[in-house]
């Protein structure tokens, strides 16, 4: 071997093995992304029913109630009654997706597909009893009160170009055959209580709505 070729060689391997060891850790940090990206309600109601679609059941004010549900031949049924409490003053740099949110838009995707990414500051995970009082849920879903259903409440978390804002407190009732609390914690790693004194969903959503 001539004494050109072996420094070239040399040279050619190292030059691979740094490309071999910056796309390592490229992909390394592409899964770590993954990994921390959060899956919305629409994606999962979409891959478990094939379909996804959301109704603004209430708005007034700074409360919202959404059925987000999923339809077929016999018609519609609620999968998570979403009671939201949105902000009081809308940030300049979300103006844009917080006027499609209150046009009816989904909360979750409009803010992805406006480049945000969007984190859950969990506040309870686990499951409630639902009274027979709460007609409206019932109706919503197709399924008899009183029940034990899957409850998920946290604030919603939206961070952009190194900013990061609180924009709402959800509380999610999901239908039993859509999400359970085991679900919720293979989901989320983990059983929340509220460390309040509230025991009831009359004390997370407020009294019983029916529908008109």
């Amino acid at each position: 071997m001539s004494n050109v070729f072996y420094p070239t060689v040399l040279n050619c391997f190292n030059s691979v093995r740094k490309f071999v060891f910056l796309g390592l850790i490229v992909a390394a940090a592409l899964a770590g992304c993954a990994a921390n990206s959060e899956r919305l309600n629409s994606d999962r109601i979409l891959r478990t029913f094939g379909n996804y679609g959301v109704e603004i059941v209430e708005s007034e004010g700074r409360r919202r109630v959404s059925s987000l549900y999923s339809s077929d031949q016999s018609g519609r049924t609620t999968r998570t009654y979403a009671v939201v409490e949105l902000p009081a003053d809308a940030r300049p740099a979300y103006g844009r997706e917080h006027a499609l949110i209150e046009s009816g838009q989904s909360i979750g995707a409009t803010f992805r597909a406006g480049g945000w990414a969007i984190d859950k500051q969990h506040l309870f995970i686990g499951e409630l009893e639902i009274p027979e009082t709460y007609g409206e849920i019932g109706e919503l879903m197709h399924i008899s009160l009183p029940a034990m259903l899957a409850t998920h409440q946290y604030i919603l978390n939206v961070s952009k170009d190194a900013r990061s804002y609180s924009y709402a407190t959800t509380t999610e009732i999901h239908h039993p055959d859509y999400l359970k609390s085991m679900d919720l914690k293979a989901i989320y790693g983990e059983i929340i209580f509220d460390d309040s004194n509230r025991d009831a969903i009359h004390d997370f959503i407020g009294p019983p709505k029916h529908r008109k």
